[in-house]
């Protein structure tokens, strides 16, 4: 077990990093979309083979896929956000198992108004894509929410669906709001390396 997650975890390295140093602003192609699918799709062949969680594994593959249709051109935006937004769901639905039903408290309110906040900002901003932006807005505003109701020492989790949202939110500004094409190989460099210790950290924090 021991081996087998050191070589995972060094795969997921490797190939995030050829993406990030290599493929990230690249034009779409084949290997540009293999590299960006490649590391997620190793966390769930990881956890499917280690037998860590049937759901956690298909959340990994839906974003795996999701990973592969935001690669390529902006036809394929709203598959890619299906799949994220599907695999949100089953993270909502882990969480929900462990959560211990407490009160809505502060940290939801905080999220509740920022979604509120940013979803207003962006919502003139997204042309075709308004609708699927703001039900994504919506699932990954309960996704997070959710992880609020987990005890303590689900730390982890709750760094990685913060990770998340800041991704995403990152992403939005990238595709949506910034048009000068420096800013927004520093912004895909953020969503690429947040996205990624995001997937980490909610693989890590589950199967501890």
């Amino acid at each position: 077990m021991t081996n087998t997650l050191a070589l995972s975890a060094a795969a997921i390295c490797l190939a995030a990093a050829v993406y990030g140093f290599g493929f990230l602003n690249a034009e779409i192609s084949g290997w540009r979309s293999f590299w960006k699918t490649l590391p997620v799709a190793i966390m769930a062949l990881f956890v499917a083979a280690t037998g860590s969680g049937g759901l956690l594994a298909l959340a990994l593959g839906l974003s795996a896929i999701g990973d592969y249709f935001l690669s390529r051109d902006d036809s394929k935006f709203t598959i890619g956000l299906l799949s994220f937004l599907t695999a949100h769901l089953l993270y909502i639905w882990i969480f929900w198992q462990l959560a211990e039903r407490q009160a809505l408290g502060w940290p939801h309110g905080a999220m509740a108004g920022y979604a509120l906040v940013y979803g207003g900002y962006l919502w003139p901003r997204t042309g075709a894509f308004r609708l699927p932006v703001l039900a994504y807005i919506l699932v990954i505003t309960a996704m997070v929410s959710t992880a609020f109701f987990l005890p303590t020492g689900f730390g982890m989790i709750i760094a990685g669906v913060l990770a998340f949202a800041f991704s995403d939110s990152v992403l939005a500004l990238e595709m949506f709001v910034v048009s000068n094409p420096q800013t927004k190989i520093a912004l895909s460099k953020m969503v690429w390396v947040s996205y990624i210790a995001a997937q980490g950290l909610l693989v890590v924090g589950l199967m501890a």
